[in-house]
């Protein structure tokens, strides 16, 4: 056989010789149908009554020839679509009802006593090359096993260059026929593992192609087109390259999109990460500082650990030690130096005595004893002003003057008498009346204290609830996870319409058991409880929550007071509520707050034989049933919302607070000036008691000084003694100076030494225990003590806080004095030494700078934790297990790892350029589609013109030819391509890297994406024409075609598919039609014949008068065509002027079965030109066929 690879020099002309069928639909075992090959006429009747069986023979072309899917011929579905192999195979012949519903009927599959058994079947067309006589035989072998349903049909497909007779694989009939049998069978021959194998071999082998196989298809159809249009549109022309290019960059363009967006939103959430990742990185390093210090931190009782206690002792142990030897050599010099003043002051004393004694010989001692006067007389007068100071000054404090004389001081001191008697009851009203005004003090700046945390709190907060509430909330979202936004209390989501003011108190006493409830959104309660649970019952005051389903709808329920009352909504409390709409918690809190258990009939009196309905009173008072409740006193009006009104209200407050607290501080003062007042006198009364005139009297003790100098200047009127006494005088002062420095040096030497040996003791007493060096490093092993030397933060500020303790001691001695003069042993009690007191004073520090630590700590983990719940907000809403709590945080780790091991960039300019520039080629690539399918629908008319060059058309034997109006696309359609190309031409001619620019050219691309994407939205299968409706892309939907017939005696004649000739004339340029676009599509390029000839035709085809019809079939042959046409027996007369041979199909009404025979046809007075064949009488071919069924 001859491959269809091999170089042809004549053109083939492949013709259906015979058809071979095995069990397929009606036809019962083996059947033959050997259509005419005359060489002149080569047509085939086909007739039979409906449903007979002739579509049953035409549409095993369609499962042996054409491609997989091709949809049977509606003839012979009946109008349905469940015509298939397995169908055929079986033999279906109705449906049936039974017990189960309606079941199918089928000839074959089971045998006598309905048990499933196999079947088999088969198609085998056997072709003759007219131009070289060659043989192609190409089979289909179909087989079912017991049981096997519609999707289980076996299929072996088979090209011999022989004849096959598909009776002698009947002898592999028990099992599915393979390969192997088929070649043993047919020896040389060659078997395909597919349709789409077997057909790619036949098809080239004969010239067929998958176009011309839908173009038959048509063609043998009973819906087959006979319009110019449809012709061409349904069998002719392909679909257009621009549906794919448009589909392609529709696809592209969005891949793009979706991609650059998702590269966008991958980018934005790794940023969330990488917040959330340089947030905890800040609260990791809070918390680290904090937990650095928890050595030093001091014990709830203000205990000093012993790091710290340690480290502060050894920094005082080395300036003690630094001080020692510095206060051991100023004793040893101290001390050498008194010694030398000692012998200096004895000298002197020496001398003084031989003065004294030669003086006294002179005056009899009147001097000494005068001088001596004079000195205590000098010293009285010291007293008595210091004395007169003293008691003028406390005069002074109570408003009085010291009195002038003697007698007037007496009477003073009597009065003071007097007044010590009533001392203690006046002290006791002073006493009472200050306590008093400290109290009241005390009680107005707490008051305002509280009211400006609570006035500031609930302005920045937005809410009335109390600050207990507050802070109990704050540790559930701690504990949970949650926002306070997703933790609601009842009393933050309700309020009293603005109208209804007056019912505010009415409404916090009625709702009062629901307001301080915490509303959870249902979604959270899995694993809410052991959330809860983490936290220290302690120190949680009890809280309710409610789990609300959010996605539910609540009916109302409030009228159950209003069938019962008859009252409108506005009389009872729920009807003068508004809520926060925009909480999911909404539409159940309205429920809740209509339910009989909390609303009210708002009254403006009770009702007291009213038992049926709640009552309250706009003051609170409520009354249900038989039980009733008044007062509001220390009952926090927690409910509603903050506005401005509100908020001014609580200003006032806070304004009366600090009023009040300023008068109080007035109050207090002017007590506190009548107590101290009263204790001055007091002072003043016992200064009198004890106080003599004299010993204020300035005057008489100035008075004794003169008189004793008198009389020491008449003795010293001696020149002899006056000279004896200066000599004395300066060898006093020359005493004076020398003792004040021997007792300085004594002095300073016992200070030396007391510090030495308080240091010697302090260092005994303070000894290294070896545990804590210089640095803060431990060196035993205690589980409960910090391991290792402190962090240097922790040193520097130990170190800040014990240099605080010296402020304004930069003496390193003074230092170092300071601790041991207050640290030697027994001196003084317990925690009151200076050391105790440094010690206590660095843990009160280190307790401070914790809690600040603590707290930054704290305020790091609510901006990691809100950071968090921004990002499961907006990427793992759907997430339950997943919480914005730094515990989770390993989780957004992996998450930001995950998406960076991906390699999620930002669209980057290289990457829209790329884009672009592939976009660009597709626009382009697109309007020269446009272009070319528009001008192909030209060139294949031009070849089929060609074709029918030389073929008689018409009665008058004119020629015809074939053409098309092809219409441009819409202007809004091209200009919008056009503007496109240009913009992107113009990004790229503009070679900058401007990433605006990109994304301004790749949005610019969108509406012409839009454009094509709407093109496409209409495109679909319609009317026969595959991928059909988009107008501007496919040129079938702007074309029309028509034809003109050349005459060679008169004008041309334009013809159209719906006018300008009548009925026969329009089925004869069908049928030219028809056959040049199959010369064209078959290969006739060459010959302007075509390869493959075989032509089924429905008789719906042909519907002229009898002249036309035969004129219209004679057309094909003359094209080099073999026709087979199917016809019912009413309408076969003119076809079987023209037909060369005739089968009849006949169905037995009794066992459905079909039997085809040849029809023997009578010709007469037969010539070259003309033939008329009739059937015989009976219609029963005398050279029939006869059927041989598979055993």
């Amino acid at each position: 056989m001859m491959q269809a690879t091999d170089v042809q020099m004549i053109a083939d002309r492949w013709m259906l010789e015979s058809r071979r069928l095995i069990n397929w639909g009606s036809y019962e075992g083996y059947h033959e149908f050997r259509p005419s090959t005359d060489h002149k006429l080569p047509v085939t009747l086909l007739a039979g009554a409906s449903e007979s069986g002739k579509s049953t023979l035409v549409d095993a072309q369609i499962s042996l020839l054409y491609p997989t899917g091709t949809p049977f011929n509606k003839a012979s579905n009946s109008g349905r679509s469940e015509r298939s192999d397995y169908t055929y195979l079986r033999g279906m012949v109705g449906v049936g009802s039974t017990e189960t519903g309606d079941e199918p009927l089928y000839l074959r599959g089971r045998d006598e006593n309905g048990a499933p058994q196999p079947v088999w079947g088969a198609i085998v067309d056997t072709y003759r090359n007219q131009t070289t006589g060659q043989v192609l035989s190409c089979a289909k072998f179909l087989y079912l096993m017991p049981g096997d349903g519609r999707g289980d049909v076996r299929r072996q497909y088979l090209v011999w260059g022989k004849p096959v007779d598909p009776r002698r694989m009947d002898q592999y009939r028990d099992a599915p026929f393979t390969p192997a049998q088929l070649k043993a069978t047919y020896p040389d021959c060659l078997t395909f593992p597919s349709a789409e194998a077997f057909h790619t071999h036949i098809w080239s082998a004969m010239g067929l192609s998958e176009a011309a196989c839908r173009l038959l298809h048509k063609i043998q159809s009973a819906d087959a087109p006979s319009r110019l249009d449809d012709i061409f549109k349904q069998g002719v022309l392909g679909v257009p390259e621009a549906l794919d290019l448009a589909r392609t960059t529709v696809e592209d363009y969005e891949r793009y999109d979706e991609n650059f967006h998702a590269m966008d939103e991958k980018t934005r959430r790794m940023d969330t990460l990488r917040g959330i990742q340089q947030a905890y990185g800040e609260y990791a390093a809070a918390r680290g500082k904090a937990r650095a210090f928890e050595p030093v931190k001091p014990a709830v009782d203000g205990t000093v650990p012993a790091v710290l206690r340690d480290w502060a002792l050894a920094r005082m142990r080395g300036e003690v030690a630094v001080q020692l030897p510095a206060d051991r050599a100023e004793q040893q010099n101290s001390e050498a130096e008194a010694k030398l003043l000692r012998r200096r002051t004895e000298d002197l004393r020496t001398r003084l005595d031989m003065i004294r004694g030669q003086m006294q010989g002179l005056d009899g001692g009147n001097l000494t004893r005068l001088e001596l006067e004079l000195d205590q007389a000098r010293r009285t007068l010291e007293d008595v002003q210091a004395n007169r100071t003293r008691i003028e000054q406390t005069f002074a404090s109570i408003g009085e003057t010291l009195p002038g004389d003697e007698q007037a001081w007496n009477e003073r001191r009597i009065n003071a008498v007097n007044f010590k008697r009533e001392y203690n009851k006046r002290d006791g009203e002073c006493e009472e009346a200050l306590t008093a005004a400290i109290n009241a003090r005390a009680g107005a700046r707490g008051d305002l204290e509280r009211l400006q945390r609570d006035f500031d709190r609930q302005r920045s907060q937005r809410t009335r609830i109390s600050q207990q509430m507050d802070e109990t909330r704050a540790m559930l979202c701690r504990a949970t996870g949650l926002t306070p936004a997703e933790l609601p209390y009842v009393a933050e989501l309700m309020d009293v319409n603005e109208h209804e003011e007056d019912w505010r108190l009415a409404m916090n006493v009625a709702y009062a058991p629901i307001a301080q409830t915490i509303l959870v959104d249902k979604r959270h309660e899995q694993g809410f409880a052991a959330k809860v649970s983490t936290i220290d019952p302690r120190t949680m005051p009890r809280r309710t929550w409610q789990f609300v389903d959010t996605a539910r709808h609540y009916d109302d329920t409030g009228a159950h007071a209003n069938i019962l009352t008859g009252e409108q909504d506005g009389d009872w409390l729920s009807g003068k509520l508004r809520y926060r709409d925009d909480s999911p918690f909404a539409d159940w809190l309205r429920s809740q707050t209509q339910d009989e258990r909390f609303d009210a009939l708002c009254v403006t009196a009770i009702d007291d034989t009213d038992r049926t309905n709640r009552q309250v009173q706009a003051d609170g008072q409520i009354k249900s049933g038989a039980r009733g409740q008044h007062g509001t006193k220390d009952r926090a009006q927690v409910i509603g919302f903050v506005n401005e009104t509100y908020l001014n209200a609580l200003a006032a407050q806070v304004d009366a607070a600090r009023n009040a607290l300023s008068q109080a501080d007035t109050d207090y003062t002017a007590a506190k000036t009548q107590s101290d007042n009263l204790h001055r006198e007091l002072e003043l009364a016992n200064q009198l008691a004890y106080t003599s005139w004299e010993r204020i009297d300035i005057a008489g003790a100035q008075r004794t000084i003169t008189d004793t100098q008198d009389a020491i200047a008449s003795i010293k009127n001696d020149p002899k003694l006056a000279e004896l006494a200066k000599q004395r005088d300066e060898l006093n002062a020359e005493l004076d100076r020398v003792e004040r420095q021997r007792i300085e040096s004594d002095q300073a030497a016992a200070r030396a030494g007391s510090a030495v040996e308080a240091a010697l003791i302090w260092l005994r007493d303070h000894a290294d225990t070896g545990t804590t060096d210089a640095a803060g490093a431990t060196a035993d092993n205690d589980d409960d003590a910090a391991s290792g030397p402190l962090p240097d933060e922790v040193t520097a500020a130990l170190a800040e806080s014990y240099d605080n303790r010296f402020a304004g001691l930069a003496d390193a001695a003074m230092r170092a004095h300071m601790i041991i003069g207050a640290g030697a042993a027994g001196t003084q009690a317990p925690g009151e030494s200076f050391p105790e007191r440094t010690i206590a004073g660095i843990g009160k520090d280190m307790a401070s700078r914790i809690n600040l630590l603590n707290g930054q700590a704290d305020a790091a983990r609510t901006g990691v934790e809100s950071k968090m719940s921004t990002y499961i907000a907006l990427y793992a809403a759907d997430d339950d297990s997943l919480t914005a709590s730094v515990e989770d945080y390993r989780y957004y780790l992996d998450e930001l790892a995950s998406l960076t091991q991906l390699a999620v960039v930002a669209a980057t300019d290289a990457e829209y350029r790329r884009c672009l520039e592939q976009l660009l080629r597709s626009f382009l690539t697109i309007k020269r589609a446009i272009d070319t399918d528009a001008s192909d629908i030209h060139d294949q008319l031009d070849r089929i013109n060609a074709m029918l060059k030389g073929q008689q058309f018409g009665p008058k034997h004119g020629s015809l030819s074939l053409h098309a109006d092809v219409r441009r696309p819409e202007r809004t359609f091209w200009a919008q391509l056009i503007r496109v190309i240009g913009t992107l031409n113009d990004w790229k001619s503009a070679d900058v890297n401007d990433s605006d620019a990109s994304r301004k050219a790749f949005a610019a691309c969108a509406p012409m994406v839009g454009l094509l994407r709407a093109e496409l939205a209409q495109v679909k299968d319609a009317n026969g024409v595959k991928s059909y409706g988009a107008r501007n892309l496919d040129p079938r939907c702007r074309s029309s075609f028509y034809a003109i017939v050349h005459h060679a005696d008169g004008p041309d004649e334009r013809i159209t598919s719906t006018g300008g000739r009548s009925g026969g004339a329009l089925q004869e340029l069908t049928s030219f039609v028809y056959g040049a676009a199959l010369i064209y599509l078959l290969g006739g390029g060459l010959t302007s014949e075509p390869s493959y000839t075989t032509l089924f035709l429905d008789e719906a085809l042909i519907k002229a008068d009898g002249r036309y019809t035969q004129r219209a079939l004679t057309v094909l042959p003359r094209l080099g065509f073999q026709v087979i046409v199917s016809a019912p027996e009413s309408k076969t007369g003119e076809i079987l002027e023209v037909s060369t041979k005739a089968y009849v199909t006949y169905k037995d009404p009794d066992t459905g079965l079909t039997s085809l025979r040849e029809a023997v046809l009578h010709q007469n007075d037969i010539d070259d030109d003309t033939s008329t064949a009739l059937l015989t009488e009976d219609g029963v071919a005398k050279r029939s066929v006869p059927t041989s069924p598979i055993i």
